[in-house]
């Protein structure tokens, strides 16, 4: 009963209810519990045959309930009896339906449980515990099964040795008529001979009676042994359709596990349960063949046995071979890719024969529904794969079978004609590995085949984002047995969030996962709405076109394109930051404002930013020039930015930002973060990157100009909106050409607002060398310098002097320094 006390533990009860409605009464399922999670539901199939085992099921869950109803105090007694009465009443003419719908909300219940635990964690208060919490649940659940499926085990394998009692118990009782019929045939002889002789006949009627007796025993263990026969069949397919089960359910974890899913791989135990179903069907198929063609009574029993056996054996075989490690599900032409194709019945293997060919050919989306409809696919040609064989080969190591493809490539692809808008990035492969085995102890050659995950093929990187997002939407919400490869075009945003929150995860390599206002921002961004309550979006359905195909409103990209940019952004530069919640991050610019308004001047928060891919923004609250207080933002830093100079060497430049929000002193928080600033080798001193905003202004050195062997002491001029300068250069007539040397005279200190002229130049055509001045408006000419709606970066953007204005510069005349009222 432990799933079902992990859902009340989790207070998930309500949600439940709904899953259930009218379909079935809940309060069945909580308390028969234990007894529901223990019968073998998803291996009865909706199949005719299977009705009697299913009419077992609904008799014992009707006799379950009552039992229970009986220990019950009123009123629960009395509803627990109407329930028992309306089971009966429903299910009695369709007990398979029964079988079909406890299935149903059982695998339901489990999607659920995990959805709404994720969700829980994810969408809760930001102290919440992270989403990775969930795997120990699911590991708990595993072994589970394991123990249930062992038990099972055991009860089949008692009933193999019942039949092999029964045959032991016939052999004596064989033996012992045989002698009987010895002395009988030896008695007929001799009163043959009396008879002849004229001689009374002895009485015989005692042994006739004996033989008959035994005759009477035996009949009647041949019919125990055909019944327990009948059970054991009935047994093993039964713990097989649980062992198939859980190979289903491995596929399905492998898939999610391609969105960032935590996967726990137990194919060893998988391989375990298939090698000890396979030797049970051997051994019950070998009683069948000790049992004697001459017996009549009982034959009908057990007629269509060998048959059952042989399918049960195929589809184990079949359901075996699978494919291990997987292709990329974004696999570019011309590139290098591995798979590893992997047999769980690898013992069974027939050794007298070569390690069976392993081959790879690649099929379309149809080909695979085609193949999986009629069991052959088409034998049109789709593409070309290099190095697609591989032998089938035991390891005594790993004590596994495989095939390990490890230089395939994809030389071509043929692409079919696509469904109305759809793209090449929305097109869907698969690579089918195929072979043919043979099985000790089987006649049979076993034509087998497995299917890899869905493939986007694409050609260049371009074409990477959008194939990545058909992958993660078929990965998050395909379903189990589905007709390949069938994904619904409309999902739940609840369903949404939780994929997003695990590839970010995932991706990021984060503990640390979305929220509540994450997820609120995603929705006003998805769906173009800026509500703030979060049961707003709750029931909303979210389409596949709005997640990958339809452009935001007011942008030229997509969500999906602008949420990939943000991961990309955050794993290569931005991952402690995350990590230690220095960024607030999936937040709208309404909603930063909102929070620094009450706060103190210089709070600041990082935030991704809303109109760019890939772009983390810092907004801080100031004093605004035209009175009041205002949230500043700066333009966003991408990665090229952020690989030129750190977010947090660029948090400690902008002098203007003190507290991180909501009151974390920015130099305690962020120091660990700074760069060192490095010291200049060989004599020279180090030119470096540093991050200013308009407004601020940041003392400045002007390099020392290089004198040309005509130069001449320059002339200064006032300009009224000139820079203010610290320093400008030395005099160049102090120089002493004749000694061999340059001695540089100490600077002299002019106005800051002082420019150079020829005396021969008009003071207006100096004025419009622009260029003279913005080399010394920045501390160096990498640095950079953010203005409101757009930015420069030093010399990228400086226009480049003549060579006419050059010589103006370096072969001056004699000049008089014109002084300034500020000198």
């Amino acid at each position: 009963m432990a799933f079902w006390n992990e859902i009340m533990k989790q207070s998930f009860l309500p949600q439940f209810q709904e899953l259930y409605g009218k379909r079935f009464p809940i309060e069945v399922r909580h308390y028969l519990a234990e007894w529901i999670e223990q019968q073998p539901w998803s291996s009865v199939n909706i199949n005719p045959s299977r009705e009697n085992l299913a009419r077992n099921l609904l008799d014992t869950m009707v006799s379950e309930l009552q039992k229970v109803s009986s220990r019950m105090s009123y009123p629960v007694n009395c509803k627990l009896n109407e329930y028992a009465a309306f089971l009966k009443n429903m299910f009695d003419q369709q007990p398979l339906e029964l079988v079909n719908t406890m299935n149903c909300l059982l695998m339901q219940e489990n999607q659920l449980f995990q959805k709404l635990q994720q969700i829980s964690v994810t969408v809760g208060l930001p102290n919440s515990l992270p989403a990775q919490t969930f795997p120990t649940t699911n590991s708990e659940r595993t072994k589970q099964e394991d123990t249930n499926l062992l038990q099972q085990l055991t009860r089949l394998n008692n009933s193999i040795k019942t039949i092999q009692m029964y045959r032991g118990a016939l052999l004596q009782i064989n033996e012992a008529l045989e002698h009987e019929q010895q002395q009988k045939s030896q008695c007929y002889q001799s009163q043959q001979h009396l008879q002849q002789a004229n001689s009374p006949l002895p009485e015989n009627t005692k042994q006739e009676e004996h033989i008959n007796q035994q005759k009477s025993t035996r009949d009647d263990l041949r019919r125990k042994r055909n019944y327990s026969i009948l059970e054991a069949v009935r047994s093993l397919e039964q713990v097989q359709g649980l062992v198939l089960n859980m190979i289903q359910n491995w596929k399905r974890r492998l898939q999610l596990s391609g969105n960032g899913a935590y996967f726990e791989d137990n194919l060893g135990s998988l391989q375990e349960w298939c090698d000890k179903l396979a030797e049970m069907n051997c051994q019950i198929q070998q009683e069948l063949g000790l049992i004697s063609t001459q017996e009549d009574i009982g034959s009908d029993q057990i007629s269509g046995v060998p048959e059952k056996l042989s399918c049960l054996l195929s589809n184990l075989v079949r359901s075996a071979f699978l494919v291990e490690k997987q292709p990329p599900q974004v696999l570019k032409t011309q590139s290098k890719f591995s798979a590893t194709v992997r047999f769980l019945l690898g013992v069974k293997l027939n050794a007298q024969t070569k390690p069976p060919i392993v081959k790879a050919i690649i099929i379309t989306e149809q080909q695979a529904r085609v193949m999986r409809q009629h069991g052959n696919i088409q034998s049109e040609n789709t593409g070309e794969i290099m190095n697609s064989t591989s032998l089938l080969e035991f390891s005594n190591a790993s004590k596994t079978t495989s095939a390990n493809f490890r230089n395939m490539s994809l030389k071509k692809i043929k692409r079919s004609d696509r469904r109305g808008t759809e793209s090449v990035t929305e097109e869907k492969f698969a690579v089918l590995f195929s072979s043919e085995l043979s099985i000790t102890g089987s006649e049979m050659n076993y034509q087998v085949q497995a299917l890899s995950l869905p493939i986007v093929v694409i050609v260049h990187g371009s074409q990477d984002n959008n194939a990545t997002a058909t992958i993660l939407w078929d990965n998050a919400f395909s379903e189990i047995d589905r007709l390949p490869f069938h994904v619904p075009d409309r999902v739940s945003w609840s369903q949404m969030c939780e994929t997003l929150n695990m590839k970010f995860m995932a991706e990021v390599q984060s503990t640390q996962g979305l929220y509540k206002e994450h997820f609120i921002f995603l929705a006003q961004k998805i769906f173009d709405e800026q509500s703030y309550s979060m049961e707003d979006f709750t029931n909303r359905m979210v389409s596949w076109s709005q997640f990958n195909k339809e452009n935001l409103p007011g942008r030229t990209f997509t969500f999906w394109q602008w949420f990939d940019g943000v991961m990309e952004l955050t794993k290569k530069h931005l991952k402690d930051y995350w990590n230690n919640g220095l960024i607030l991050g999936f937040v709208s610019k309404q909603y930063a404002n909102r929070l620094l308004n009450q706060r103190v001047n210089g709070n600041f928060l990082l935030r991704f930013s809303d109109s760019e891919i890939g772009g983390i923004t810092i907004a801080w609250i100031d004093d605004s020039e035209k009175g009041g207080r205002q949230v500043f933002n700066v333009q966003p830093f991408t990665t090229k930015d952020l690989t030129i100079r750190s977010l947090g060497d660029r948090v400690r430049d902008i002098e203007r930002l003190l507290y991180l929000y909501p009151s974390r002193p920015k130099d305690e928080t962020f120091k660990k973060y700074y760069t060192k600033e490095a010291k200049g080798k060989d004599g020279y001193l180090h030119a470096g990157v540093k991050t200013t905003v308009n407004g601020e202004q940041t003392p400045m050195v002007v390099p020392t100009m290089l004198p040309s062997p005509m130069a001449q002491p320059p002339v200064a001029c006032t300009t009224p909106d000139a820079p203010r300068w610290q320093q400008i250069p030395c005099n160049p007539s102090n120089i002493n050409y004749e000694k061999g040397d340059a001695q540089v005279a100490p600077p002299i200190a002019l106005s800051p607002n002082m420019i150079a002229v020829n005396q021969d130049e008009e003071f207006s055509s100096v004025i419009q060398r622009s260029h003279l001045l913005n080399p010394f408006q920045s501390g160096n000419d990498m640095e950079v310098n953010y203005y409101e709606d757009q930015f420069v970066r030093g010399a990228e953007n400086l226009t480049v002097p003549s060579e006419l204005e050059l010589n103006a510069l370096l072969n001056m005349n004699p000049m008089d320094i014109v002084h300034s009222t500020d000198y």
